[in-house]
């Protein structure tokens, strides 16, 4: 059996369009079972593969000498796939960038009201634009990831589409990529299921083929941003604050606008005869807004910064746009905007829309493109 879900695993590496064998392919290694089993497969395919993890940050100098990921021991697990396969493994410098854009990113967007979504700030500007500069300085054409995602060449262009899994798809992470990116990049777990890269991973007789996953931020080693945000010395010092319900209502005080997030129930640290929940924060007037549930929904949103897979679209364009990693798609119109933002109107209402998160457009399981939901109104 799992002979069979090898050959079947390596049947869409080798109808790649460009993608030959004996090519040589750089594959992001972070130590998990992922990426491990995604390299030893490019090496069983016949790729020459080079195997890189990713030094993101130091962190011990972050206050936690372990973490969830990016780890020594999660380096010396890459390394031994490596050795094991008889391809070079290197580990890279990447914490100047990586502090720049995605810690600061981070730290900066809780601070004016938003909720990130760091992950994909990391996909964008370390694995899908750094490391492919490092690629091209080693002579790779490709760089691999052990992204659940697909990518196909149909109709003289590249299409990023969900993977197999539902359970396990990260197109949602993905939206940035553009036909340069697409064209040199691999997801080779695209029609797999997790337990069957376990499978593979034993098959191949990876040592980690159990190893467990982590799912969190892997440079809040504190399990609580507003308590990483602390100990970076970012607290904005603006003190105590109101809580103030959508009728004006003050209801309580708050110890930062920027440890609530919307859509938050708990912590509010107020009394009230029904539940409660944060609608938006106003790092101006250093306010928490609340209300009840049906203020948590809305039909519309404004996004910036929008990245289209096959370039923008000339008009309204009708899609299924997602606005969280783990929410379901909804109908919806995306519209133009003169200053060059979108506006996004939804069939139905949806809940606690956040700015600062991404909202991704899809048409039958492909992606279109997508954006950061913005704070500033029409």
């Amino acid at each position: 059996m799992a002979g069979a879900l090898l050959d079947r695993t390596l049947a869409p590496l080798r109808c790649h369009p460009t993608l030959r064998p004996g090519d040589r392919v750089l594959a992001a290694m972070s130590g998990g079972v992922d990426s491990s089993v995604m390299a030893a497969l490019l090496q069983r395919a016949g790729f020459e593969v080079i195997g890189v993890s990713m030094q993101l940050f130091d962190k011990g100098a972050m206050g936690g000498s372990t973490g969830k990921c990016c780890t020594l021991d999660d380096f010396q697990d890459a390394r031994r796939v490596a050795h094991q396969g008889g391809f070079p493994h290197y580990v890279m410098d990447f914490e100047a960038p990586f502090r720049q854009t995605v810690i600061e990113g981070f730290i900066q967007s809780y601070l004016e009201g938003e909720t990130p979504s760091p992950c994909i700030w990391c996909n964008q500007h370390l694995k899908f634009s750094a490391l492919l500069e490092r690629a091209t300085s080693l002579g790779a054409a490709f760089v691999a990831t052990g992204h659940y995602a697909a990518i196909t060449f149909a109709e003289g262009a590249w299409h990023l589409r969900k993977a197999h899994d539902p359970d396990k798809d990260q197109s949602y992470y993905l939206f940035h990529h553009t036909q340069a990116t697409l064209a040199r990049t691999l997801f080779p777990l695209a029609h797999l299921t997790k337990p069957e890269v376990r499978a593979l991973g034993a098959e191949l007789g990876l040592h980690l083929a159990e190893k467990p996953e982590s799912q969190e931020i892997c440079f809040v080693t504190q399990d609580r941003y507003d308590a990483f945000i602390e100990a970076e010395g970012r607290d904005p010092g603006r003190g105590e604050g109101e809580v103030r319900h959508l009728d004006g209502r003050v209801l309580g005080h708050h110890r930062g606008y920027w440890r609530h997030t919307i859509g938050q129930r708990r912590g509010l640290r107020i009394a009230a005869s029904e539940p409660l929940y944060v609608i938006h924060t106003d790092p101006a007037s250093n306010t928490v807004w609340v209300g009840s549930e049906p203020d948590l929904y809305s039909r519309y949103l404004v996004a910036r910064d929008l990245s289209w897979v096959q370039g923008p679209p000339s008009g309204p364009l009708a899609c299924e746009a997602r606005i969280r990693s783990r929410a379901p798609e909804a109908e919806a119109l995306v519209i133009p905007l003169p200053d060059g933002r979108f506006r996004v109107a939804f069939a139905e209402p949806q809940r606690a829309i956040a700015p600062g998160q991404a909202v991704v457009f899809y048409r039958d399981c492909e992606v279109l493109g997508g954006g950061w939901i913005d704070r500033r109104p029409l």
